[in-house]
């Protein structure tokens, strides 16, 4: 109902309610330090909640907020479909942001008695010729010293990976900032590995404050042409470090479309 969806919203905000856009459950567990029980407080989106006292995991102190997805939000368990949404609207912000990721990777390991896939030795007995029993001991041992002691084998390894590592350039002083760092900027925020023909740095203060960098790229892209009469995105709008928006069909003229920042 519209009155418990405002009630809601009045305890946590606009944006913590948007989880439910994607969960059926919430669950916020939480440890202060200056209390020696953790609590737990849960809601469905209807106009009840609850709070009681948490026996599972001891977090120690802080927050640990656990979504049960509804069946079509399933994406949002994928590695890839989280980092592509932290990177985008989240890039910037001051606090480390790190994904639970799964790669694999090889390593070398001892090759163990048995293991190995060389070629098989098969030797001949003949207890009358004694002199062949010990040439062909000899060329075993040879093999076995030619014979490499470490095999390459792959091992899935799960790990923290910091994904925001990138730093809000238009937040600081023009004249503490370097060209690389204009330059790394420029990259990271269009993903163009090349580098710019331009760029300006500024503030703007009056009823409306704020810091902007804009990049004109050295090369034009190739559907610049292709893509005249279609939305721009190349401009991004960033409230405390946090992407809003990037469509400003009305901020610059198309021909100017090429502009980015």
């Amino acid at each position: 109902s519209e009155g418990a969806d405002v009630n809601l919203i009045g305890q946590f905000g606009v944006g913590f309610y948007s989880v439910y856009l994607v969960a059926d459950t919430v669950a916020v567990h939480s440890k202060s330090n200056d209390d020696d029980k953790q609590w737990v407080w849960e809601s469905s989106a209807d106009s009840t909640f609850s709070v009681t006292e948490d026996v599972g995991e001891q977090l120690g102190r802080g927050t640990k907020i656990v979504l049960t997805l509804k069946e079509d939000a399933l994406e949002f368990l994928e590695e890839e479909r989280l980092k592509g949404l932290i990177r985008r609207y989240s890039e910037f912000i001051n606090f480390p942001i790190y994904l639970y990721t799964t790669k694999e990777e090889e390593e070398e390991v001892p090759i163990e008695e048995g293991d190995d896939e060389g070629e098989e030795v098969e030797e001949e007995e003949d207890e009358s010729e004694d002199e062949e029993d010990e040439e062909i001991e000899d060329a075993e041992d040879e093999e076995e010293d030619d014979a490499p002691k470490t095999k390459k084998v792959k091992k899935t390894v799960s790990d923290w990976e910091l994904i925001n590592d990138a730093k809000a350039l238009w937040t600081r002083n023009p004249a503490d900032i370097t060209e690389e760092e204009y330059k790394s900027f420029y990259q990271s925020l269009t993903k163009d590995f090349g580098e710019p023909l331009t760029h300006t740095h500024f503030s703007a203060e009056g009823e409306v404050e704020f810091k902007s960098i804009l990049y004109i790229p050295k090369e034009a892209g190739h559907d610049v042409y292709n893509d005249y009469y279609k939305k721009q995105n190349n401009l991004k709008l960033y409230v405390r470090r946090v992407m809003i928006t990037d469509e400003f069909d009305e901020l610059l003229p198309k021909y100017l479309g090429f502009i980015k920042g």
